[in-house]
């Protein structure tokens, strides 16, 4: 507790000399020290960057939540206990009958969250939520989750940085506040102790005993060449932190059991920090005053078409044409798999209408007697790729006759028609360049009203 507080004293002088917040960085040893400083801005009021690279799974809160739905489904109540823990209640104290063990995994964290109070704006939270909503059943979300590695959210942009001293290697800041490890170090418990050869090999291990180096020559000379790289290793990391400051640097220093014993640092101040003008720098450069001439109006083409952009009408079209991609062949029963796999991956975007008439404009293309004809005798290629006149081009489907070739674009809207048939017309004299063969173009409309044949 006492070096997180004293580093919150020291974020709070360098502000009072009017730095900006996302100027100061945090340098801590571990992740968790991270998460416990970061913990105590937001306590304060004060924005942070946490970049860690801790997992979202081991963030206290979103392992809260995690272990409350295992609960739910699997009836362990130790699961429960971190979330009831955190907000000092007991399990008597909820009503769980609304779940069920096959809802949705995001419904359920979702309610819990509300029922517990446990959002306050933290970031992780809706990672967890955004992770969850890719699934549709609890197990498959809980074995997914033990194995995921999610990063940890970011707070702000803007806020005061928090990294680990290893993360910051090769980096330099501002200002600094070095945090000393927060926990006691734990030593190496591991049962064996390995020699390795010039090229990094394991050469021979021993198994660790008591007082084996009074008796084992060799022994005695490993323990001693590891002694000497863990002492090189924490050096490393001293002159890793107190090397990325750039105009100031503040070390938060524990009294016992400090990470800075190793070089028998004291209290000391070096130079002084001058309070910036509010508003930053008083030197500004004086600008030239603007002159801007007068060159007329732009013409402009009034056949050109006007561009807005509809975000829901090319989410629409992006489905329709992944849809028709993911076909084996044009049939009924294509179609249906491929919807299965457009449902898979647009389902959380589309509605259940806009879905009902993708199916139904593919349904009506697949059962189109003339489309069925122009495929005929055809070698058949959907999004055929092709490079041409130094361009990557992709053709939605390609139409190869023995004597010609026919290239088809698939539209869901007659919005830029003048534009599709500009297209069109670009792909067929590409494939006519390649294949040496008669080639002409087709839009095919896929429209709410039917299908819809146009010529290029």
């Amino acid at each position: 507790e006492e070096p997180v507080s004293e580093a919150i004293v020291q974020l709070e002088f360098l502000l009072s000399k009017n730095i900006a917040l996302q100027d100061i960085t945090f340098l801590v040893a571990t992740n968790k020290d991270g998460n416990a400083i970061q913990e105590a801005c937001y306590e304060k009021g004060y924005a942070t960057s946490l970049k860690t690279s801790s997992s979202l799974k081991h963030t206290s809160k979103v392992a809260a939540l995690v272990a409350m739905l295992r609960y739910l489904f699997e009836g362990l109540r130790l699961d429960a206990k971190a979330m009831l823990q955190s907000v000092n209640k007991e399990m008597e104290n909820f009503e769980f009958t609304w779940f069920h063990p096959f809802m949705q995994p995001v419904l359920v964290l979702h309610r819990l969250t509300q029922l517990f109070g446990y959002f306050e704006e933290d970031l992780n939270v809706l990672k967890l939520l955004e992770f969850a909503s890719d699934f549709s059943e609890i197990p498959t979300f809980l074995e997914e989750f033990e194995l995921s590695q999610i990063e940890v959210a970011r707070s702000v942009k803007d806020g005061a940085q928090i990294m680990t001293i290893h993360g910051s290697k090769g980096l330099e800041f501002r200002h600094v506040i070095v945090v000393d490890k927060l926990t006691k170090e734990v030593g190496d418990r591991s049962a064996l102790l390995y020699q390795y050869d010039e090229a990094l090999y394991v050469e021979k291990i021993f198994y660790k005993m008591s007082k084996r180096e009074q008796f084992d020559e060799g022994y005695a000379t490993q323990v001693s060449k590891q002694k000497k790289l863990n002492q090189k290793d924490k050096m490393n990391v001293l002159y890793v932190a107190l090397t990325r400051a750039v105009e100031s640097m503040i070390l938060v220093k524990k009294e016992k059991e400090s990470m800075f014993d190793l070089i028998g640092i004291a209290p000391m101040s070096v130079g002084k920090l001058e309070t910036k003008p509010v508003g930053g720098d008083s030197c500004v450069t004086p600008q030239k005053p603007i002159t801007i001439t007068h060159y007329g109006t732009q013409e402009v083409d009034k056949t050109q078409e006007e561009e807005e952009k509809d975000y829901e009408a090319m989410l629409f079209g992006t489905a329709l044409h992944y849809t028709l991609e993911m076909m084996s062949s044009f049939s009924i029963i294509a179609m249906a798999d491929a919807m299965v796999a457009t449902q898979n991956r647009y389902g959380q975007l589309l509605s259940e209408n806009q879905l009902e008439a993708i199916k139904k404009r593919v349904l009506e293309l697949v059962t189109n007697e003339h489309f069925q004809t122009l495929l005929e005798g055809a070698t058949i290629s959907s999004e055929q790729s092709l490079s041409y006149e130094d361009e990557l081009k992709q053709i939605d489907l390609l139409l190869n006759y023995e004597d010609k070739c026919l290239v088809i674009d698939y539209k869901s809207s007659k919005k830029y028609h003048l534009k599709h048939r500009q297209q069109v017309r670009h792909y067929s004299k590409a494939i006519q360049s390649i294949m040496k063969k008669p080639t002409s173009g087709v839009i095919l409309y896929l429209l709410e009203e039917g299908v819809e044949f146009v010529g290029v």
